[in-house]
């Protein structure tokens, strides 16, 4: 309502006002800041007739989440392993299940210091074919963790994506498997 206001050049109770008047339904923060951030709808689109390996991809994906994922956060996919197949198995189910758009993945990694960071960022953008501007490395800070007990110079990834939506449908997705096997 207040971008409506600005418009009209007119007040925020002014437009409520109308709202009011007219029985116009608003929408909810959460709605009105998602419409804002997606201007041109939703960024993926769940592709909903799979063929045989598309279907184990799905699977395969929503058992990595559930192993490896983290339920939550109640805004954003997120799945975290230093092992790059099981990176590369969950970015390729985004790209061709969910067919996100390629400027929503976003790669967060933690690296011990002695690595080298351009090196890791090297890496995890060959390895998932993500664009270096979407990979950000963070310090290993963890005090208990010793360098030379690292498994991986390229440090742990995790692959985040911050659309409720997109998250409500994977969350949705997973009960509904688990659920079937669970009877």
């Amino acid at each position: 309502m207040m971008d409506i206001a600005q418009k009209l050049n007119t007040t925020h109770a002014t437009i409520y006002y109308w709202f009011k008047k007219h029985n116009i339904n608003r929408r909810s923060w959460s709605e009105s800041a998602y419409v804002k951030q997606n201007p041109n709808g939703d960024p993926f689109q769940i592709k909903e007739k799979l063929a045989g390996k598309e279907k184990e991809l799905l699977l395969a994906s929503l058992m990595l989440y559930w192993a490896e994922g983290s339920r939550r956060n109640k805004h954003s996919i997120q799945l975290a392993n230093l092992d790059h197949r099981i990176l590369k198995i969950f970015v390729e189910f985004l790209r061709t299940i969910c067919r996100i758009h390629e400027n929503k993945i976003t790669l967060y990694v933690q690296l011990y210091r002695k690595f080298n960071k351009k090196r890791a960022e090297i890496y995890w953008s060959k390895t998932l074919k993500i664009a270096r501007s979407q990979i950000i490395i963070n310090p290993h800070t963890d005090k208990r963790s010793k360098g030379e007990e690292q498994r991986s110079k390229f440090g742990i990834a995790r692959i985040q994506i911050h659309n409720y939506k997109l998250k409500n449908w994977l969350d949705r997705k997973l009960d509904y498997y688990l659920s079937q096997f669970n009877r």
